[in-house]
């Protein structure tokens, strides 16, 4: 493993560093706002050093842009007709590819993310959620219902639900905006957008955008802040009929019980602590490696990411192996710099939480094989590191560290395997690795996992449902699925008397 470290303004494109470095209030009815509220400190956590300040956008504010909305859903936005809602985010998905690269600068900035991966993987997945909903509007169609009513002609048509709150977090910040947009928008609802108040630049470009492409003002609106001022004001508000949340199980079932309490729709992609399987007759390079990169990949702030690696004993050392080899060959380093393949974890307080789970570690069985420090220097970095012995009780197994942390077990066979995984509290993702074909059906259909990758790990395609079960969630996204939680059913009743 090597470091490598710069300073952000060097590494920005002018156009970048400009639209960065100014102070950014909210996005709405078409323009930049100025936002009644606190400042907060945008951190670039490669170096810990301010970038710019965004507002806390206060209950008026969250009001301006709820009722920005509303007037779009019952006005221009509202009045489309379906090929010109397409043909609306189809130009939208063309601009996003056409500012691909400036897109990705911003969140390699705040995120930490490697810049290269952002434009290889967020940008391309952000594109394609735009362009699988901009082929739905048009085929939204309801059925006519036979009843045994005489001289009756009833019929149902799908209807949008009307002014959506989305919520979006630090880790994937454009590219969960693009999941929650898109769909919403091809449904034909307006959005009021509140990505994390780490992460909030692509999210303000991405409004700006969505003029540019011809989305009336007040289709997508964009408020700054916090969970605590503007997260609240926004899910409470009562103009809002729908909550589309991706975030921590805990604010998760908060929102829930908020949602509940005004009947409003809610949906919530939560977390995970998801096992990736390896059988000893898997080919147990392509299994370590894949399980390697998902355990690191934006150093493991990924709801899908692989941290419980659960190995059958006679393949344990030779995975370990591996595992060890592709970290220590890791370049870590600020996620402007091309060089670097992992980068810091999001702020300074979660890199605090994920090395306490490492301090839990004493008294347990649980130990550290490799990694677990922190790196000496400016930013939130912390090594690539593996859990070996912990049981099916330590934190670090049940719970979700959301950081570098591949916590490694051994089973022996399918019986004592699966009755371990499903005790688990969250049921998001899992891997499975073998080259015997029934063992793989038997085993991914004993998960209790919204989703099972068979010999391949964190493939994603916009057409392809996404949620987990238990605690990991409610709804599901991308795919028709994805679609239809943003849509009601109306049913009209005539009588031909």
């Amino acid at each position: 493993m090597t470091t490598s470290t710069t300073g952000f303004a060097s590494l920005l494109s002018a156009k970048a560093h400009a639209f960065a470095t100014d102070a950014h209030g909210s996005f709405i009815d078409g323009r930049r706002v100025g936002t009644r509220g606190a400042a907060i400190d945008s951190i670039d956590p490669s170096t810990g050093t301010v970038i710019t300040q965004i507002a806390d956008s206060d209950e008026a504010t969250v009001d301006a842009a709820v009722a920005s909305a509303a007037a779009a859903f019952d006005g221009e936005w509202g009045r489309l007709t379906a090929g010109k809602r397409e043909a609306a985010l189809h130009r939208f998905a063309d601009l996003i590819e056409s500012h691909a690269a400036e897109l990705a600068e911003y969140d390699a900035l705040e995120g930490g993310k490697p810049v290269t991966f952002v434009e290889a993987v967020d940008l391309p997945l952000a594109v394609e959620q735009f362009r699988y909903y901009a082929g739905w509007p048009t085929k939204l169609t309801g059925d006519v219902v036979p009843v045994d009513t005489p001289n009756a002609h009833v019929y149902t048509r799908k209807v949008p639900l009307g002014v959506v709150g989305a919520i979006t977090p630090w880790n994937f910040p454009l590219c969960q905006a693009a999941i929650k947009l898109a769909p919403a928008l091809a449904a034909g609802n307006t959005v009021v957008l509140k990505p994390s108040e780490l992460t909030s630049l692509s999210s303000l470009r991405l409004a700006e955008l969505a003029i540019e492409a011809g989305l009336p003002p007040g289709t997508v609106n964009v408020v700054t802040g916090s969970g605590v001022t503007t997260g609240n004001a926004l899910v409470n508000h009562p103009g809002i009929s729908k909550i589309s949340f991706t975030g921590s199980e805990r604010v998760g079932r908060v929102l829930g019980a908020a949602a509940g309490s005004s009947l409003k729709h809610i949906s919530l992609e939560l977390g995970g602590k998801n096992p990736n399987i390896i059988f000893a007759d898997a080919d147990i390079t392509a299994a370590a490696t894949a399980a390697a990169v998902t355990a690191f990949f934006y150093s493991g702030q990924v709801c899908f990411s692989g941290s419980r690696l659960m190995v059958q004993r006679a393949a344990l050392d030779e995975v370990l192996e591996i595992v060890r080899q592709y970290a220590e060959a890791l370049v870590v380093g600020p996620g402007l710099d091309r060089a670097s393949t992992m980068g810091p974890l999001a702020s300074s307080q979660h890199r605090d939480k994920v090395q306490n789970y490492l301090r839990s570690l004493s008294g347990t069985a649980g130990s550290i094989a490799f990694g677990g420090n922190g790196i000496d220097g400016d930013g939130y970095f912390l090594q690539p590191t593996a859990v070996v012995g912990a049981t099916d009780d330590d934190a670090v197994i049940t719970d979700e560290i959301f950081g570098p942390v591949l916590s490694v077990q051994v089973f022996d066979s399918i019986d004592e395997l699966m009755p371990r995984l499903n005790r688990a509290q969250y049921g998001l993702t899992a891997g499975v690795w073998t080259e015997d074909v029934r063992k793989a059906h038997t085993v991914a259909q004993r998960l209790q996992s919204g989703l099972v990758w068979v010999n391949t790990y964190a493939d994603y395609h916009a057409a392809a449902p996404f949620g987990g079960f238990k605690n990991s969630g409610l709804g599901k996204d991308c795919g028709p699925e994805g679609l239809a939680k943003y849509l009601d059913t109306q049913t009209i009743w005539m009588s031909l008397a």
